[in-house]
């Protein structure tokens, strides 16, 4: 069965994670640009994406792409293959799901380690860890209210992104997993993994009656 996901996705994934690992480089490169470039553009642009590169905020959120990204790489690239045991992809996306669903519901510690990650590199490059300034009348962010930088953060970067991953990918596999999983009530593996088997068999007999014979003969044959 071809499910095929589009290379762009797999190579965001990796891009994510390769930046992030190759940061001190970036890093190193943009400080030399703007310090020894003798072109004025090219120093005033590396000075402003250094800029943006060592802001706790930036650095944080890299961290929890990074994080997300070695989850949703491994299924991304098993999707890039040309044929695929449809029914191990649905067990994979579910286990994809799962993990980022207890990543959801066990956020203060999984952030907290996210969280130590990036106070080391806040360290390393002398950017102060530190809550962005409020505004009473706030419109392009929400004001969380907290004084703690890591729940601040939590809040404002980290929940919101696991949510948003989880509903895009639950969005954009539900109606394949719908499709496919009634077909488990006739692999005996996977009978007792589908609660709606014989649900699932009256849909298939519709669509395939004129292949798979009489109603009477067929579903007294899965039951057993």
């Amino acid at each position: 069965m071809a499910l095929p996901l589009r290379t762009l996705v797999v190579e965001r994934h990796d891009s994510i994670i390769i930046f992030v690992t190759l940061l001190p480089a970036v890093v190193s490169t943009l400080e030399e640009l703007q310090q020894k470039n003798k072109q004025v553009e090219v120093a005033t642009k590396a000075a402003t994406l250094l800029n943006s590169v060592l802001k706790c905020t930036f650095l944080i959120a890299a961290l929890v792409m990074q994080h997300t990204s070695g989850i949703i790489l491994p299924v991304s690239k098993v999707l890039q293959k040309k044929e695929l045991y449809i029914f191990a992809v649905i067990v994979l996306i579910d286990s994809v799901l799962d993990i980022l669903r207890q990543n959801r519901g066990n956020c203060e510690n999984v952030f907290h380690k996210i969280c130590d990650q990036a106070k080391n590199e806040c360290e390393k490059y002398d950017a102060p860890l530190m809550i962005p300034r409020r505004c009473k009348s706030e419109i392009f962010r929400d004001n969380y209210p907290s004084d703690d930088p890591e729940h601040f953060f939590r809040e404002a970067i980290f929940v919101p992104y696991l949510d948003h991953l989880i509903v895009k990918m639950e969005d954009r596999f539900f109606d394949q997993k719908q499709k496919y999983r009634s077909h488990w009530g006739l692999i005996p593996k996977y009978c007792d993994a589908s609660p709606n088997t014989v649900q699932d068999l009256e849909r298939l007999l519709e669509i395939y009656q004129e292949d798979i014979g009489p109603r009477a003969a067929v579903v007294p044959e899965v039951q057993r």
